[in-house]
């Protein structure tokens, strides 16, 4: 299965054949991680993988530190753009994000679990600042319940909480499918900041 993920840079505009050495250099990466492990990876390793120079690469990159980074945020806002592009999905759920992440871990479920395993503080903190953007975004105009907590407090609890989940059910044997797991945490999520929910049909 091929990874889809948005390779612009910020302003959405960026020329076609750095384009195509970007998306190279990223597909290496994401085809080297669950093999080796991060840590493992050098930067000829990625150069032979995806069939490029040395100083292609730090043309584009100033490191794989910098290479992941970029392939990380492209993975986030392809999973943004497509949250957005179902739209039936829309105002059905309290936290829209959640479910096209768990199903895309599903998917790439080695990548995801070296990701999150081995790789770091810097990625964690990356995946937490687009999750809680995400959160914000969400919960703006609607109403926290009568906890009196805070938006913010909210939204690191909800951030949280779903890292959480996803590194352990990525790291388990748990049998929940994405949707039974999103299911699960929109549960808990709802009624750790007081919103109101339909109950989950436990059959």
């Amino acid at each position: 299965m091929t990874m889809k993920i948005e390779r612009a840079d910020d302003t959405g505009t960026i020329d076609r054949r750095v384009a195509r050495t970007r998306a190279l250099l990223q597909d290496a990466i994401i085809a080297l991680i669950p093999e080796r492990g991060y840590a493992a990876i050098t930067v000829d390793d990625i150069c032979r993988k995806a069939n490029v120079g040395r100083s292609t690469f730090y043309t584009h990159y100033t490191d794989k530190d910098a290479l992941r980074s970029a392939t990380l945020e492209a993975h986030l806002r392809s999973l943004s753009r497509e949250r957005l592009s179902k739209d039936e999905r829309t105002g059905s759920r309290l936290f829209e994000f959640s479910l096209p992440m768990f199903e895309h871990a599903q998917a790439f479920r080695s990548l995801h679990h070296a990701l999150l395993a081995s790789s770091g503080d810097t990625i964690h903190d990356q995946m937490r600042e687009r999750i809680q953007r995400s959160v914000r975004a969400e919960l703006g105009g609607k109403r926290i319940g009568e906890t009196g907590v805070s938006a913010e407090f909210a939204v690191q609890f909800i951030s949280g909480a779903f890292l959480a989940v996803l590194g352990w059910w990525l790291s388990t044997d748990t049998k929940l499918s994405p949707a039974q797991v999103d299911e699960l945490f929109q549960k808990m999520a709802g009624q750790g900041i007081g919103a109101r929910q339909a109950p989950i049909d436990e059959g």
